[in-house]
């Protein structure tokens, strides 16, 4: 981003700072009182930043404004990619991670290619437009899912444990939400590959032998 850019960002600096102190305070504060709820704070924060741009705030321009949007986007996905893995507390292992590699090697694989053909056969998408689909519906997506996720390491006391919690500490109605907790940690790796082979597709074309 060039320095005039840079500027013309800070123009509505006040405005900013208003916006990024009540997403902070959303944080903190919104997530106990929703509890009892069926809403999740990503869909709140989703909201406020509709309500920025008729606040004074101009629609974003991924054409224009590309470069510094894509840097914002990747400092995103970095934060809640590292947000959904202080939240893991199990060692690693091959029996206990099960549910992650079954989630990751065989449903997302399977998910990638039945979105993908979908896309193709019913909405008559391009092969590399239904591919990049795939990649893009597949993974399970950290923030989003944030509600259904493990909590904190260590969360609650040992007065807490029931007769189903195992010898590390990890009881089996927690078996789901840390599939989905770890998968959507790893799972963006797995995504890149089919998402490059979009790009590929869409300029070589997506007969294998080009």
């Amino acid at each position: 981003m060039e320095v005039k850019e840079a500027f013309e960002v800070l123009e509505n600096y006040d405005l900013w700072l208003v916006i990024i102190v009540l997403a902070l305070l959303a944080t903190a504060v919104i997530p106990r009182l929703l509890a009892k709820y069926p809403f999740s704070m990503p869909v709140l924060l989703l909201g406020l930043g509709a309500v920025a741009i008729p606040l004074g705030l101009e629609a974003p321009d991924p054409i224009e404004q590309g470069d510094y949007k894509e840097h914002l986007t990747e400092l995103g996905v970095i934060i809640s990619l590292m947000g959904a893995g202080l939240k893991i507390d199990r060692r690693p292992s091959l029996k206990g991670w099960s549910v992650t590699w079954r989630l990751l090697g065989i449903t997302m694989i399977i998910t990638i290619a039945l979105v993908a053909l979908t896309g193709w056969w019913l909405a008559a998408f391009a092969p590399a437009s239904a591919m990049l689909l795939g990649a893009c519906l597949a993974p399970t997506d950290p923030v989003l899912a944030s509600e259904v996720q493990v909590g904190a390491p260590q969360e609650g006391s040992e007065d807490e444990e029931t007769e189903d919690t195992d010898e590390i500490g990890h009881g089996e109605e927690d078996e789901v939400r840390f599939g989905l907790s770890s998968e959507a940690g790893l799972n963006d790796g797995l995504a890149f590959p089919f998402t490059n082979m979009a790009i590929a597709m869409a300029m070589a074309g997506a007969y294998p032998g080009n």
